[in-house]
C-alpha cells in the first residue's frame, strides 16, 4: 500500500491498520534520510529542508489532506525534546545569563504578545480577545532550526545558551495565555469588549489560577526531578537509568498537566534537574555517556519527525485567501521581537554595567545568582531573526474546540505565520549570518 492511500485513511478519520502505520513510519523515516543527505550537500539547515520536503508532500495532488493531531505534538513530541534540550543544557551557563533569559520569556513575550494583539485590533479587526488569543498561539519561539545553523556557523555558544534557554521557558508562559484567554473566551464567543469576556469571573480565582499555572510547573518538575535523581542511586545499570530518565520525561508533563499547571515547564524543570544534578551524582561515566547517546537519538528523531510532518500539515491546507491576516500577524510578531530586543537587552546592559561597578561581596557559601553581564550589540539583529515559530503554535491552534467560529481563521493565520518565520527568517540567516560581523563575546 502506498503512502497516498495511508495518509488518505488517517486524514479521512478511516481505520489504518498496524502494518499501514508501519509502513508510513518507514516511509516518512526514509523520506527524512534523503533529505538528511541533500541538506548536508546544500549546506543548509537540516529542520529547515524537513519542512520544504514536507510541503511538497502535502501539495501533492495524491495526498488527501492529511492532518497533524495535537496530542501527538503535546504528548509525544513536545516532552521529548524540551527534556531532551534541558538535559543537555548546562545550568550554570543558564544562570550567568539568568537575567535576558528571564526578559525575553516572561516579560518580552508579554510585551510582544500584547503588541501584536494591538495590531490585530487595530488593522486585522480582530476582537481584542481573539487577538490576545492568536498573540499566545505564535508568541512562543522555537529556534531548533536557528540552533543548528548556530553551531554550524560557529558563532558563540553563550548567544546559542541564550536563546535556548528563552526558548525552553518561554513555550510554557505562552501556553499559561492560551489557557487563561480560552477560558475567558470560550463562554462568550463572539464577543468583542474585553469587560463582556470578564462578567462572572472572579478575579481572585483568576490571579491564582495563573499564579498556578506559571509558578506550578517549575515547582512540580523541580521536585520531581530531584526524586527521580534519588532513583538513580538505587542501581548501577545503564539500560535501567536510561529508562528512568525516558519514562521521566513524560511522567513530569502528565504530572503537570494533571495538577492543573504548565506541563512544560514541569519537563524542563524536571530535565534541568536530573540532567545537571542526578547525572553528575549519580551516574557512573559509561552510564551518562549512554544516557547522552540515547537522548541525542531520541531529539534528532523526534525532530525529524515533527518538522517533516509540519510541512505535510501546512502544505495540505489554502492559505491563500487569508493573506491580510498572515501578513498583519507576520508584521506583528517581527515588530513584537524588535521592540523586545532592542528595549530589554540595552535595559539590561545599563544594568549590569552598573553593577559591575560595585565591589563584589565576600562569598558566604550561599547560593546567588551570578552578576549580568553585557551582550555585544552585534548580537542583536541576529537574536530578532531566530524568533521562529513552530510545533507548539500549530499544537495550540489544533487543539481549539471544534465549536469555536474562528478556529479555521485562525489555523490558516498559524500556518502562515510558521511557514513564514521557518523558511523566510530560518534561509535569511542562513545567508546572512555570514556576512555579519557577530562578536564572540564582549564584555
Amino acid at each position: 500500500m502506498g503512502m497516498a492511500s495511508i495518509i488518505g485513511s488517517l486524514a479521512a478519520g478511516g481505520e489504518v491498520t498496524t502494518v499501514q502505520q508501519v509502513e508510513l513510519l518507514v516511509i516518512l523515516l526514509s523520506v527524512t534520510l534523503v533529505v538528511s543527505l541533500v541538506s548536508k550537500r546544500l549546506r543548509l539547515p537540516y529542520t529547515l529542508m524537513l519542512v520544504i520536503a514536507g510541503l511538497v508532500i502535502g501539495f501533492a495532488p495524491f495526498i488527501a489532506s492529511p492532518k497533524l493531531d495535537p496530542n501527538l505534538v503535546l504528548f509525544l513530541f513536545l516532552p521529548a525534546l524540551l527534556f531532551e534540550g534541558a538535559w543537555n543544557a548546562e545550568v550554570e551557563k543558564l544562570a550567568a545569563d539568568w537575567l535576558p533569559i528571564f526578559l525575553l520569556a516572561v516579560p518580552g513575550l508579554l510585551i510582544a504578545l500584547g503588541l501584536l494583539a494591538v495590531i490585530l485590533h487595530l488593522a486585522a479587526g480582530f476582537s481584542w480577545m481573539l487577538a490576545i488569543l492568536l498573540g499566545a498561539i505564535v508568541s512562543p519561539t522555537d529556534p531548533i532550526a536557528a540552533l543548528a545553523l548556530l553551531r554550524q556557523l560557529g558563532l558563540s555558544e553563550r548567544l546559542r545558551t541564550v536563546i535556548e534557554g528563552e526558548s525552553l521557558f518561554n513555550d510554557g508562559v505562552g501556553v499559561t495565555v492560551f489557557e487563561v484567554t480560552l477560558q475567558l473566551l470560550l463562554p462568550s464567543l463572539g464577543l468583542a469588549s474585553l469587560s463582556a469576556a470578564f462578567k462572572g469571573v472572579s478575579l481572585l480565582n483568576l490571579d491564582i489560577e495563573i499564579l498556578w499555572l506559571l509558578l506550578g510547573g517549575p515547582l512540580v518538575g523541580t521536585l520531581f526531578g530531584w526524586l527521580v535523581a534519588q532513583l538513580l542511586r538505587l542501581a548501577d545499570d545503564h539500560l535501567f537509568e536510561i529508562m528512568v530518565t525516558f519514562s521521566a520525561a513524560y511522567a513530569s508533563y502528565l504530572l503537570g498537566t494533571l495538577l492543573h499547571t504548565s506541563g512544560l515547564l514541569s519537563v524542563v524543570c524536571a530535565g534541568l534537574v536530573i540532567g545537571s544534578y542526578g547525572r553528575k551524582r549519580h551516574m557512573s561515566q559509561e552510564t551518562e555517556q549512554a544516557a547522552s547517546g540515547v537522548w541525542e537519538f531520541i531529539g534528532y528523531l523526534a525532530n525529524s519527525l515533527l518538522f517533516l510532518m509540519l510541512g505535510i500539515q501546512i502544505g495540505s491546507v489554502t492559505l491563500l485567501h487569508n493573506l491580510a491576516g498572515i501578513g498583519w500577524a507576520f508584521l506583528g510578531v517581527i515588530a513584537g521581537r524588535a521592540l523586545i530586543i532592542y528595549t530589554l537587552l540595552p535595559l539590561h546592559d545599563m544594568l549590569a554595567r552598573r553593577l559591575s561597578r560595585r565591589p563584589a561581596r565576600p562569598h558566604t557559601g550561599r547560593f546567588r545568582l551570578p552578576r549580568p553581564r553585557p551582550l555585544p550589540p552585534s548580537w542583536r539583529p541576529p537574536l530578532v531573526l531566530v524568533g521562529l515559530r513552530g510545533a507548539l503554535s500549530i499544537a495550540l491552534v489544533l487543539s481549539l474546540p471544534i465549536k469555536f467560529t474562528q478556529r479555521a481563521n485562525l489555523e490558516s493565520i498559524v500556518y502562515g505565520v510558521v511557514l513564514i518565520t521557518l523558511l523566510g527568517q530560518g534561509l535569511g540567516l542562513r545567508f546572512l549570518l555570514p556576512h555579519w560581523r557577530i562578536a564572540k563575546d564582549e564584555e
